[in-house]
């Protein structure tokens, strides 16, 4: 099906994947170029964010932070001034989720340049927020000039986010996964195949433009299934699905308190300056923690411990990202699993266990926490995968990562991205549809016995309102159907008998329901019928009239998956 499916399509669609690669890519490159010059500016040595504020005292490390969350938050003020005049301003997944025209372009630049001085001051947040939103608006751009052919241009807005994340991270596949999983919901081969490409191209051209490297080659350590080495990928998959949505409510708990502080630069000013009072205590917290991953997976010094970087850095996150800093989770994410995984390891290594190298652990974490995060069980696996390209450690990143995801969904908390709400909103509503039965939806009827009269009978359907007056025997057996508006004409001009029996007016055939009938099975019958009600019985044998089922109320009940 798929093949036939790609044969019909339009070639061209997936043709425009591959500049879309190529566009969302150079996008990625830039915004790391601009990083890089602002830090070049500020510092020796910018290359590292951590290690780039030792060149200052201790106590200009909070004012840095400051400065750069007031500068961000004026831009931010900026773009919600122009977004009061022109409409807010939507999401990338929100623009493939609900397929809109496009993503405006003033608006993006102003969150992103509000990103960049977040991100060049050491803010802990991630880079892939404005890098990703930045591609989708390449995309967009695009898509402008696709209007020629059948694909819509929020799909190429798709694209490139799925190019822009791949080349972030440099990992194609979950690129593409992270939109199929997140902004569709779904994993079609006909959808996921325009998103390889757009990733795949992205990851070549990065690799064709920039120095490439794996983000954290990890392939040197092997992951043995040992007793103990499973028994802390299933203590790793727990612990961070009851961390993820901690993290998550930290976040939003920080959001709430800054609430009464209506200006962005003030708002981000005193986030950057609480940043900066957290990095003296350790210096790791600054930045997405690109950096500090490598040291954990390598088992370098970090000159703190770890559940001190684990505290730290998620007070710093949820500080950055409660204060409104326009940036992502992805990195943080990924260091706060990193250093969880690691802390498992290390403290079951304290009770004598000696599950292997730390590193494997940390890795693991990273998926496992990504997933509680996310909700994105499969991006989190193949993400995780695709930065080490350890083999190995792909059947415990599966089981630790799907724990996390389980335990994560047990809270019932949001996760990072509002879209997903809505997806599984309209997949819980489909499963209940699929799976249930008209008996839920069934509402009293009007009915009328066997021995009743055509007056009696007329009178009723007069007053329930309806075409057709269910009959049944003194047993509540459902015999027929009567239609009152031919009778109704015939007793008022005198042609029959108001007293007389209505036996012989009853339609023994009729279609009907049974209280067991699957909402799918009344779609169907009412998809072929005129009738805006139809009689549910008990079932087969006993034929007993049990209400009525109405097509509006079908209707109202697959609305909010449709």
């Amino acid at each position: 099906m798929g093949f036939k499916a790609l044969q019909k399509s339009d070639w061209v669609n997936l043709l425009i994947a591959i500049p879309a690669g190529i566009i969302a890519a150079l996008v990625t490159i830039g915004f790391r170029l601009a990083i890089g010059g602002i830090d070049g500016l500020m510092f020796k040595d910018g290359s590292d964010i951590t290690r780039a504020f030792n060149e200052y005292p201790l106590i200009v490390w909070p004012i840095i932070t400051a400065v750069g969350g007031v500068v961000a938050g004026f831009i931010l003020h900026w773009a919600l001034r122009y977004e009061s005049r022109n409409g807010k301003m939507p999401d990338y997944l929100d623009v493939i989720d609900k397929r809109l025209p496009g993503i405006p372009v003033v608006s993006t630049l102003l969150r992103s340049l509000s990103s960049l001085a977040s991100i060049a001051s050491g803010s802990s947040i991630g880079r892939e927020g404005a890098m990703v939103q930045l591609s989708a608006l390449s995309g967009s751009l695009l898509g402008r000039f696709t209007r020629f052919t059948s694909l819509h241009q929020s799909d190429v807005v798709a694209m490139a986010a799925a190019g822009g994340l791949a080349a972030v991270y440099h990992a194609p596949f979950a690129g593409a996964l992270f939109v199929a999983e997140i902004a569709f919901g779904v994993t079609a081969v006909q959808r996921l195949i325009p998103l390889f490409i757009s990733a795949s191209v992205a990851v070549l051209t990065v690799r064709s433009v920039t120095h490439y490297a794996p983000l954290y080659l990890y392939s040197s350590a092997v992951f043995s299934p040992t007793p103990g080495a499973i028994f802390t990928v299933l203590a790793i998959g727990a612990a961070t699905g009851i961390l993820g949505p901690m993290f998550i409510a930290s976040i939003d708990k920080v959001r709430r308190a800054m609430q009464p502080i209506s200006h962005p630069a003030l708002r981000l000013g005193l986030g950057g300056l609480a940043v900066g009072v957290v990095a003296m205590v350790s210096p790791l917290v600054l930045g997405n923690g690109f950096e500090v991953i490598d040291l954990i997976l390598n088992n370098r010094d970090l000159h703190t411990s770890l559940g001190l970087l684990l505290l730290l850095k998620i007070v710093a996150t949820a500080i950055t990202v409660g204060s409104g800093a326009v940036g992502g989770l992805f990195t943080p994410s990924l260091l706060i699993g990193a250093a969880s995984g690691a802390l498992v390891c290390t403290c079951l290594q304290w009770l004598g266990f000696d599950p292997g190298p730390m590193g494997l652990y940390a890795a693991i974490g990273m998926s496992a926490l990504l997933a509680a995060t996310s909700h994105a069980p499969l991006m989190s696996i193949m993400m995780a995968f695709e930065m080490t390209l350890n083999s190995s450690l792909l059947f415990p990143l599966m089981l630790a990562t799907a724990i996390s995801y389980v335990v994560a969904s047990r809270f019932k908390a949001s996760g990072t991205y509002p879209v997903l709400t809505r997806l599984n909103a309209r997949f819980a509503a489909k499963s209940d549809f699929e799976n249930g039965t008209v008996a839920a939806l069934m509402c009293p009827c009007s009915k009328m016995y066997l021995d009743a009269t055509l007056v009696e009978l007329v009178s009723e359907g007069l007053k329930q309102r309806t075409r057709y007056v269910y009959v049944i025997d003194r047993e509540e057996r459902f015999v027929g159907v009567v239609a009152t508006n031919v009778l109704a004409t015939g007793i008022i001009d005198g042609s029959l008998d108001k007293e007389a029996p209505i036996d012989p007016y009853i339609e023994h055939e009729f279609t009907v329901l049974y209280q067991q009938s699957s909402y799918e099975e009344a779609w169907a019958v009412f998809s072929s019928s005129p009738l805006e009600r139809l009689p549910v019985l008990e079932n087969a044998e006993t034929r007993r009239l049990l209400g009525v089922i109405t097509k509006a109320a079908l209707l109202s009940k697959a609305k909010d998956f449709l």
